[in-house]
C-alpha cells in the first residue's frame, strides 16, 4: 500500500507542472485572424520553435447531411477528394505526401467533415498546393468511388452486428442521427457518383468552413500563401440544420435483436440529452466521468457511459456485455448506478474536475492537437477564450450545479436494445417490460 501511495506522489510531482506549462503555454499563443474574400475564416497560430506546422480544415457539414438511404455519404466523399484530382491520381497523390513528409487525415462527424495535414513549416506551400487540389479539384473518378464502395462493402460484411447501430436507429428513428456514418451495405451500394457530386456541391463551400493553422508561422507570412491556395474555393449557400427533431421516448422500451449465434448480450440503452452548446455540458460530461468510476469498481459488470457532443442533440448511451441470463439484472444494476449520481460529494467532483483538465490538455503543445481543439472550439462556437478559460470554466461548477444537472439523468425514459440470442434473452428482458423484437 505504502509502494502505490508512493507511487501517486511520485505520478502527481510529475504530472502537475506538465500540465500547469500546457496551460501556461497555451496561454501564450495568440491568435491572429482574416477571412478571405470568399468566406473562409483564416485563423493563425503561433507556436515557435514547436517543429512543424498543422493544417485543419472544418467543414461544418457532416454525416448529418447524408441523403435518405445514402448512409454514408458524406464520408465516402470525404474519402474520395484525394483518390484523382486535377493533377494527381490516386497514387501520385500518395507519392507526393511521402515525398515532402507529409501526413494527411481525413475525418467525417455527425457536425463535420475535417481534413488535416501536418508536415515542416518550409512545406508549407507544397501542403497548401496538395489541399488546393483535394478541397477544390476532385474529379471523383467512377471507377475509384466503384473501388471505395467495394472495399467498404467488404469491410462491413466482416463487421459484427453492431449494437451501437441498433440503439440510435432506435433512439433516432428517421431522423439524420439513427444511421451509421459509416453506412450499411444497401446504402453504399446505392450510392453513385452523382450522389457524391451533390454532397460536394452543397457542403464543399469556403464559407462553410473554418481554416486553422498552428505552427512555426504567422499570419503575415502565411496568409499570401493561403489566398493563393484557397482564394478561389468557391462559396455557395449553405446547408442548413432544417431538421425535424427527433420523438423523445416516454417510459422504458425494449428492443431485442436476435443474433443467433451470439453467446453474450450486447446491451446498449440511453436517451436524448444535451446539445454540444447547452450550457450544462460539462456538468453533463463530469457526472459521466464519476459514473464511469463507479462503473469500473463493479468488475461483474462489463460497463461504460457516454455522452455525444453535437449540434442538434446530444446523446447519453451505457453500453455493457452480460451473458444471455442475466441481461435484466444487469440492466437493472446499471440503472440504480445512475440513480446514485444524486449522491456525489465534493471529494468526488474535485477528482473529476482534475481528471477531465487533464485530458483536455493531454498533447495541446502538439500542434496537430492544438489546431483541433480549436477547430472544434470554432465549430461549436464555444468563444475565443474558450481553451485559455478552460481551468476557469471547470473551477465555477459547483457541487449544487452538479447535482442539479442529475436532471438530465432521469431512468424513468429510456431506450434498451440488447443485441444476442432472443431465445435466450426474451424470458430475462421480459422482467423489465414488454418487448419487442426489432427485424
Amino acid at each position: 500500500m505504502r509502494n502505490f501511495v508512493l507511487l501517486i506522489c511520485i505520478f502527481a510531482i510529475f504530472l502537475f507542472p506538465m500540465l500547469a506549462y500546457s496551460q501556461q503555454n497555451t496561454a501564450q499563443i495568440i491568435p491572429t485572424r482574416d477571412k478571405l474574400l470568399n468566406g473562409l475564416p483564416v485563423i493563425v497560430l503561433p507556436h515557435p520553435n514547436s517543429g512543424s506546422v498543422a493544417i485543419h480544415i472544418v467543414i461544418k457539414s457532416g454525416a448529418t447531411f447524408d441523403l435518405a438511404n445514402r448512409a454514408g455519404l458524406a464520408d465516402l466523399t470525404a474519402q474520395m477528394i484525394s483518390r484523382g484530382t486535377a493533377v494527381f491520381t490516386t497514387e501520385q497523390f500518395k507519392d507526393e505526401l511521402q515525398e515532402y513528409g507529409l501526413r494527411l487525415e481525413v475525418n467525417t462527424y455527425w457536425d463535420s467533415t475535417e481534413i488535416s495535414m501536418l508536415g515542416s513549416g518550409s512545406k508549407l506551400e507544397k501542403m497548401l498546393e496538395l489541399l488546393n487540389q483535394i478541397i477544390t479539384q476532385p474529379k471523383f473518378p467512377n471507377a475509384e468511388i466503384e473501388q471505395l464502395k467495394a472495399e467498404r462493402i467488404k469491410a462491413l460484411e466482416a463487421s459484427s452486428a453492431n449494437a451501437d447501430e441498433q440503439f440510435y436507429y432506435s433512439l433516432y428513428g428517421s431522423h439524420p442521427y439513427g444511421h451509421s456514418i459509416l453506412g450499411t451495405k444497401a446504402s453504399i451500394a446505392k450510392i453513385t457518383r452523382g450522389d457524391i457530386l451533390d454532397f460536394y456541391n452543397r457542403c464543399y463551400l469556403a464559407n462553410n468552413a473554418t481554416f486553422v493553422l498552428a505552427g512555426d508561422i504567422n499570419l503575415e507570412r502565411a496568409l499570401p500563401e493561403i489566398k493563393k491556395a484557397l482564394g478561389g474555393w468557391r462559396k455557395g449557400a449553405v446547408p442548413p440544420y432544417t431538421f425535424v427533431p427527433p420523438t423523445l421516448p416516454t417510459g422504458l422500451t425494449v428492443r431485442l435483436k436476435d443474433d443467433p449465434n451470439s453467446t453474450n448480450a450486447e446491451i446498449r440503452f440511453g436517451y436524448i440529452t444535451l446539445k454540444r452548446t447547452d450550457a450544462d455540458y460539462l456538468q453533463a460530461k463530469l457526472l459521466v466521468n464519476i459514473l464511469n468510476e463507479h462503473l469500473a469498481k463493479l468488475p461483474e459488470i462489463k460497463a461504460k457511459a457516454g455522452l455525444s457532443a453535437r449540434k442538434l442533440t446530444g446523446t447519453f448511451l451505457v453500453s455493457a456485455t452480460s451473458s444471455n441470463t442475466t441481461s435484466s439484472e444487469t440492466i437493472t444494476a446499471l440503472i440504480d448506478q445512475i440513480k446514485k449520481l444524486n449522491s456525489i460529494d465534493a471529494s468526488e467532483l474535485q477528482k473529476a474536475k482534475d481528471k477531465l483538465l487533464e485530458e483536455y490538455y493531454s498533447d495541446i503543445n502538439t500542434n496537430t492537437v492544438l489546431a483541433a481543439r480549436w477547430a472544434e472550439m470554432e465549430n461549436y462556437n464555444l468563444g475565443s477564450n474558450y481553451i485559455k478559460d478552460f481551468p476557469l470554466i471547470l473551477s465555477r461548477i459547483s457541487l449544487e450545479s452538479l447535482q442539479q444537472a442529475t436532471k438530465y439523468f432521469s431512468t424513468e425514459n429510456l431506450i434498451v436494445t440488447v443485441t444476442g440470442k432472443s431465445s435466450d434473452l426474451e424470458p430475462s428482458l421480459k422482467k423489465l417490460g414488454k418487448v419487442e423484437i426489432i427485424k
